[in-house]
């Protein structure tokens, strides 16, 4: 490893020098940090093996001596603890039933051999000097906050029981004048014992003062050591007594009979509560599976119920969707023929602005070249005027150039207002061949001639569509030119350029606004309050709805569970 070192060692030294005694350091904290994962999992391994061991073992002493008791680890120590436990128990019922019965008869407690006691707000009675120390807690938390001081945790039952603080001296020890052993005694505000120091410090370099950690000879755990400090003997506290004449409350048990009970009748006490447990508990597994098929009925109904009420809202919501979708359509129609009235109207104010001063569509310059242009109509020759007209009718040709006699005996109220003359029908002129490839398939092709490839142009809805779109584009393109031309000549003479020439050329309609009452259109806040307003008015209709529903479904589900279990008659259908 020296070797290698070496080798990854630079020439000069610098900063960027190994230091072979890191590197060796750190392989020795590897392969120490390694032997204690191995040395962990090897431990586990081996509890593990050992539990299922014994477990074996127990099966087969028991099939050997025909025992049904199963083997417990610990079995006599979890007995006397059990036993202990019983008997505490019993000593802090009987003293609580004392109080109980002195709050009534004597609230000093003498007669009863208990302390004076005093009933709360709540009805709970309580021994007066419980209330003293939690006003002195009070007072003490009060005094502390008030002077800034950190305070102090109340100490739990583990620590008034006897359990390790970690050598702090607590409320509860100054109370109870306890006196902690020299490796227990640390001062307050270190907060940890010296033990445990001790054991942190260990193998750091200090010096000779460093006190010995106190081993643990026991080979118990500290969650052990607890418990066994928890339930070792002590003195019992003294017995109350219940005098002569004092009926106990109904169904209530007479702890105070139970006080010197002997540890054979304590441990009988507690198997009984066992076996009385375990028959609740397998009484009242009994119980669900009895009911499951049933109760698995009853959900399916309550589901299918609600399923069902949740089908006839999604068409009710369907229809009302439709609905709203025509009513949105209305509006937009109506909102685009108001937009279209309006802007007719600001175009007739501006051409009569243009007119007063001295602009018309006869006389500005630039106005007669503007023509429509139909789209995907490019190179065909098309009489507007005529089709404005429209005073003399003509044939309607197929595709194929032969009229279709069947289609004009079918009657129809259909009025095809785009008939044109034939003889200003609209022509392509093609005087060269170039002329045809230079715009392959952009229109509809037609000859001069009468030969097979003739056509005419068939006026349909789409067409007529189209040329109106175009026609009304070139009236928008000439008043425009009207309007540049007008504000020229005021800006030339230092004029004040009119409003009306300031409006829009073209109608624009703006989607999704509402018409109010007052024939304004809907602003942008406006139409955001109404949506919101509308989201809150559905979103509390609809948790109503659901919780209907549910009261529905819920009903349905318990009476078929009713009329599965004949508590009910079973409806017909």
């Amino acid at each position: 490893m020296g070797a290698m070192v070496d080798e990854f060692q630079p020439q000069s030294g610098g900063p960027g020098a190994l230091m072979p005694g890191k590197v060796l350091d750190w392989e020795r904290k590897q392969r120490l940090r390694e032997y204690r994962v191995a040395a962990r999992r090897e431990r586990r391994t081996r509890k593990a093996d050992e539990k299922k061991q014994r477990k074996l073992n127990a099966t087969i002493l028991r099939r050997m001596t025909k025992n049904p008791e199963k083997y417990t680890k610990n079995a006599q120590r979890n007995r006397s603890r059990d036993v202990e436990q019983e008997r505490r128990r019993i000593w802090i019922e009987a003293i609580r039933q004392a109080e109980r019965l002195a709050a009534i008869h004597d609230p000093s407690g003498v007669s009863f051999n208990v302390g004076p006691v005093a009933t709360m707000e709540d009805g709970n009675v309580i021994s007066v000097a419980v209330l003293e120390k939690r006003k002195e807690r009070a007072r003490e938390l009060e005094v502390a906050s008030a002077a800034g001081e950190p305070l102090r945790p109340q100490p739990s039952s583990r620590q008034q029981l006897g359990g390790p603080t970690n050598g702090a001296v607590t409320i509860h020890d100054q109370h109870m004048n306890v006196d902690r052993g020299p490796q227990d005694q640390c001062p307050p505000e270190a907060g940890m014992n010296l033990a445990r120091l001790a054991m942190m410090h260990q193998g750091s370099g200090h010096g000779d003062d460093t006190p010995v950690p106190v081993k643990n000879h026991s080979g118990l755990s500290k969650n052990q050591q607890r418990k066994v400090e928890a339930l070792a003997p002590k003195a019992p506290p003294p017995k109350p007594v219940i005098p002569d004449g004092v009926a106990l409350p109904d169904g209530e048990e007479n702890w105070v009979s139970l006080w010197d009970l002997p540890d054979h009748e304590l441990e009988r006490r507690v198997l009984r509560g066992k076996k009385r447990k375990a028959a609740d508990r397998k009484s009242l597994r009994l119980k669900q599976q009895s009911g499951k098929v049933e109760r698995r009925a009853a959900r399916d109904e309550r589901r299918r119920v609600y399923r069902d009420i949740k089908n006839e809202w999604k068409v009710l919501r369907a229809a009302e969707k439709d609905h709203k979708r025509l009513i949105q359509r209305i509006e937009q129609e109506e909102t685009k023929k108001l937009a279209v009235e309006l802007n007719n109207a600001e175009r007739a104010a501006a051409l009569a602005r243009c007119a007063e001063l001295g602009f018309a569509l006869e006389n500005v310059e630039g106005v007669a070249e503007v023509q429509p242009k139909v789209l995907g109509m490019k190179g065909v020759e098309m009489d507007f005027e005529a089709f404005e007209a429209r005073t003399k009718t003509s044939k309607v040709g197929t595709k194929n150039g032969k009229s279709d006699p069947k289609s004009r005996m079918v009657k129809s109220n259909r009025v095809d207002l785009s008939l044109v003359s034939d003889e200003r029908r609209a022509r392509m002129l093609q005087p060269e061949a170039e002329q045809a490839d230079a715009y392959p398939g952009d229109f509809v092709s037609l000859d001069v001639g009468g030969g097979p490839d003739h056509q005419e142009l068939n006026y349909n809805h789409k067409l007529r569509r189209k040329v109106h779109r175009a026609i009304e584009a070139a009236q928008i393109e000439k008043e425009t030119l009207v309007r540049q031309k007008t504000i020229e000549y005021c800006e030339a003479n230092n004029l004040e350029v009119p409003v009306e020439l300031k409006t829009r050329a073209k109608a624009v309609s703006e989607k999704g606004r509402r018409i109010l009452e007052d024939g304004r259109l809907e602003t942008d806040k406006q139409e955001r309050v109404r949506s919101r307003l509308e989201l809150t008015e559905f979103n509390k209709a609809a948790k109503v709805l659901r919780r209907q529903a549910k009261e529905r479904a819920t009903e349905a589900g318990l009476r078929k569970f009713a009329e599965l279990t004949g508590r009910l008659p079973v409806r017909e259908t």
